[in-house]
């Protein structure tokens, strides 16, 4: 929609909507296959498209943002940032903590966002927790497509851009930062994807629902998404307003995301049909005693 409202800005305008329509067509055919073909393969296409879906759509912002937003918000972020946090910038502030072991370690803990919700979603449904796994996607991918409308609405690149003149130090770690930090620009290209922080918010998601793993699962992803937070801002990809924004991001599609659950709830096409409904270990001893029950009344009045 956005593209055809603003086509004279964007370069080969028309390519877009013919590309998403071929897309949310067969979209629409793997939800139907899934549905009436519930066998693995389709059932699994169904529920992981999404690993594909997000970083094409992530891809294509960098050649949709600054043609049909052109002004760019870093310095009004970074005025809110200095005023927050009471006359500073935090990543020059940071400058005095930096350690190339540090650095090294919330480098790797940043690059493990792009993992983290997938193997969460593996364990999930290795658990046979479906009603875990599906809310949890409908929430990551919510908080994804939200955080993209965020760009598109604020666009900004970050302080590591914005600041850059004001840096006393570079970011340098020990063996695999450079080499991270160079990888994640040139998978991602050069993005105006600061506001909200995208990072935070979905990390945060994936730590509510990691409790659904245990107290171990969730206690170890606790220090993985504090680490990562704390990461943003250390590692100048994020702003401190990026990571409140990130934090509401992760409310807004929390609730968001249960709405839409509901809503789907109500028509004939339930979520049931995505996977299959694979009792728990309790409900087969139930239901074998409850057999078992049956046939022996029916076996006494005879």
């Amino acid at each position: 929609m956005l593209v055809l409202l603003f086509h004279d800005r964007v370069e080969h305008a028309w390519l877009y909507p013919l590309i998403h329509l071929a897309w949310a067509g067969g979209i629409v055919a793997l939800i139907r296959k899934a549905h009436d073909c519930p066998r693995a393969p389709w059932v699994q296409a169904r529920n992981w498209y999404h690993v594909l879906s997000i970083p094409l759509a992530f891809r294509e912002l960098h050649y949709l943002v600054h043609p049909i937003n052109p002004k760019d918000l870093d310095p009004l972020l970074a005025r809110w940032d200095w005023v927050l946090c009471g006359g500073v910038h935090p990543t020059v502030w940071m400058e005095r903590w930096m350690h190339p072991l540090l650095t090294e370690y919330l480098q790797i803990v940043y690059s493990t966002f792009y993992f983290l919700p997938l193997v969460l979603g593996a364990f999930l449904w290795k658990r046979r927790d479906h009603e875990g796994f599906h809310s949890a996607l409908v929430a990551v991918v919510t908080a994804f497509y939200l955080s993209y409308l965020g760009y598109l609405a604020f666009p900004a690149l970050g302080p590591r851009f914005e600041l850059a003149s004001l840096q006393g130090e570079e970011i340098k770690g020990v063996w695999l930062t450079a080499w991270l930090r160079s990888t994640l620009d040139r998978l991602e290209l050069i993005q105006r994807d600061a506001f909200p922080s995208g990072h935070v918010g979905i990390s945060l998601l994936v730590l509510h629902y990691s409790r659904r793993l245990g107290p171990i699962a969730f206690a170890f992803y606790l220090v993985v998404v504090s680490s990562l937070t704390f990461s943003t801002v250390y590692l100048r990809y994020h702003y401190v307003v990026d990571v409140l924004a990130g934090v509401v991001l992760a409310v807004v599609s929390g609730w968001v995301a249960g709405a839409i659950r509901r809503a789907v709830d109500r028509v004939p096409f339930r979520w049931g049909a995505i996977g299959p409904a694979v009792p728990s270990p309790l409900q087969d001893e139930g239901a074998s005693a409850a057999s078992l029950g049956d046939r022996s009344r029916g076996n006494e009045a005879s």
